[in-house]
């Protein structure tokens, strides 16, 4: 669901990035849903949303999470 904070989403966005990843597959769900994409382009990391932006915990898991997945890019 999106951030009201952030970047809004678009069919632009999606088309134009390699690889989407996102935290919980509820956010997989709701771009399949609202975009024309593959779900394959998709990458759920389970990291429950939970945190606020820059939470040390968050920063942590994702620093030990993204790197491997980008390395193979």
């Amino acid at each position: 669901m999106p951030d009201p904070r952030g970047k809004l989403l678009t069919q632009e966005l999606v088309d134009w990035a390699d690889l989407i990843i996102v935290m919980e597959s509820g956010h997989s769900e709701y771009i399949t849903s609202h975009f024309h994409v593959s779900p394959d382009k998709i990458l759920v990391l389970n990291i429950r949303d939970k945190y606020f932006r820059d939470d040390p915990e968050l920063v942590s898991e994702l620093r030990r999470k993204v790197p491997p997945i980008l390395q193979e890019y």
